[in-house]
């Protein structure tokens, strides 16, 4: 009974960072994967999993590529960028969320005007790529989304 209590503490917020990954890639097309990043995402901050924090954040951009009124479109995009740009200023050392804003920068509309760090994190990406221990799957995905 008590290696089931404590499975199951441990096993809140278990959400698994490979599954997070794969759903972001295709988020921004397939409403369905965004709905459940989006949900998977929820619940972490800032300070606990700044990562899958920002995996929320860009799902939270992306809504607005599923939601039809212009102004909930751009609230949505709005309190996502508010929230990865706050955990980038704060853990900017973490390559990851850098490749999180570039990727949401790169298939983001101009008229947003949300390009300006694009080539600041792809420097920063190349410069830091060897030293992440990420899975090389995943290595490839980034070098695939910077076009290395």
């Amino acid at each position: 009974m008590i290696q089931f209590i404590l499975l199951s503490i441990f096993s809140i917020n278990a959400t698994s960072i490979v599954e997070v990954r794969e759903l972001f890639k295709t988020a921004a097309d397939v409403e369905a994967d965004n709905d459940k990043l989006f949900e998977m995402t929820s619940g972490y901050t800032m300070d606990y999993k700044p990562i899958i924090y920002g995996y929320h954040a860009a799902a939270e951009m992306t809504k607005a590529n599923h939601t039809l009124w212009p102004l909930a479109k751009l609230e949505h995009f709005n309190t996502g960028k508010y929230k990865l740009e706050k955990v980038i200023t704060k853990y900017p050392e973490m390559a990851e969320l850098r490749y999180i804003r570039y990727a949401v920068q790169n298939g983001s509309p101009d008229f947003l005007g949300y390009k300006g760090k694009m080539s600041e994190d792809k420097k920063y990406l190349e410069a830091h790529m060897d030293e992440q221990s990420w899975p090389s799957s995943f290595k490839v995905t980034v070098k695939a989304v910077l076009e290395l």
